[in-house]
């Protein structure tokens, strides 16, 4: 089965090649399709296995399908050549009108030979009709241009809109969460986070989130309004801190010396506006000891806004190690970052 639809495929292209030989060059398609008629018929009494015809059927399909079909073919377009040749001599219009059928390409041609007055006529009215054609291209590739433009103007206000959109909504979110704070934070109280350093740390989250809110406003597209509220909310936050953080320092002290007592240590604040925080114990004899505790609560105390941190091995020593620490005014908003790095917040 594979064999004969084999067979049948190699006939047909055989086949179809043959035709437009005899179509294209009926002369030379003569003589391919006589070949292919005679040789097959040969190897019907001697097989011709070195050019593929050894099966008796694949040799008379051959003949058949692909010979005497080019021959006649062939035959048929000479006889056709001859009657078209002879019709241009004897009659050129009813020879033009036969060709204008068959071959527009030749027709032309023969008609720029024949009937120049007739080829001009034609050739302007060719050219008229690829002006139009050309015209109408151009005119729908500017529409297609001008439809694509408008899309994307389009997609481009509505993304717009909808930035917008989203803009309006987060200065909307953000100005109702002012207006709760600004309600809220005349009743928030200093004293409420003074009892322990767990307290301690949760007043310093409670600024650090102010801080950040005040921040977020600094990146929206406010209204005069809002930027007015943003600006109350600014000082009621200026004026908390300066309550809040002098009375987190000196309630640090008394929290420390709470958290020491089993290590027989003790700690203290001291000085004006509490900046100087104190602590003692016999680990402190030790400068490394020292080093280590004050790289670990570096930047707590900084948050706190200490200035100066003091070590003593015992409370009477007249000789102890301190550190200097720079930081913001109590009155400054600012972001903490890592490393105790801080930026005063605009």
């Amino acid at each position: 089965m594979k064999a004969l639809l084999k067979g049948l495929g190699i006939v047909f292209v055989l086949m179809v090649a043959g035709l437009t030989v005899a179509v294209t060059a009926p002369q030379i398609g003569l003589w391919v399709g006589l070949a292919f008629l005679v040789l097959p018929m040969v190897a019907l009494f001697k097989p011709l296995p070195q050019l593929y015809l050894g099966h008796r059927g694949f040799s008379i399909s051959v003949a058949v399908f692909v010979g005497m079909m080019t021959t006649l073919g062939s035959v048929g377009s000479n006889a056709d050549n001859q009657k078209m040749a002879e019709l241009r001599a004897t009659d050129p219009t009813a020879y033009l009108a036969a060709l204008e059928t068959r071959n527009k390409t030749k027709w032309l041609a023969e008609l720029e030979e024949l009937a120049p007055e007739r080829f001009a006529v034609e050739s302007t009215k060719a050219a008229e009709a690829e002006k139009a054609r050309n015209a109408e291209a151009d005119a729908a590739e500017a529409a297609r241009a001008a439809e694509q433009e408008r899309a994307a103007a389009q997609k481009k206000a509505e993304a717009e809109a909808a930035r917008q959109a989203d803009q309006d909504a987060k200065v909307q979110a953000y100005v109702e969460q002012l207006d709760r704070e600004i309600a809220s934070m005349p009743g928030v109280s200093a004293a409420k986070y003074t009892s322990d350093v767990p307290s301690i740390n949760t007043g310093l989250i409670l600024l650090g989130t102010w801080a950040l809110l005040y921040e977020e406003g600094g990146k929206l597209p406010l209204t005069d309004e809002a930027r007015a509220k943003r600006e109350q909310f600014r000082r009621l936050l200026v004026n908390k801190q300066v309550q809040f953080l002098p009375a987190l320092r000196d309630a640090y002290g008394p929290a420390m010396r709470q958290q020491l007592w089993e290590a027989d240590g003790s700690a203290r604040t001291i000085g004006a506006g509490y900046k100087t925080v104190e602590f003692v114990s016999v680990a402190f004899a030790r400068n490394a000891n020292i080093k280590q505790i004050h790289t670990d609560i570096r930047e707590y105390l900084m948050m706190l806004r200490f200035t100066r941190a003091q070590y003593k091995w015992i409370r009477e020593a007249s000789e102890f190690s301190y550190y200097q620490m720079e930081v913001p005014k109590d009155s400054d908003i600012v972001k903490w970052e890592s490393g105790a790095r801080w930026r005063v917040l605009e």
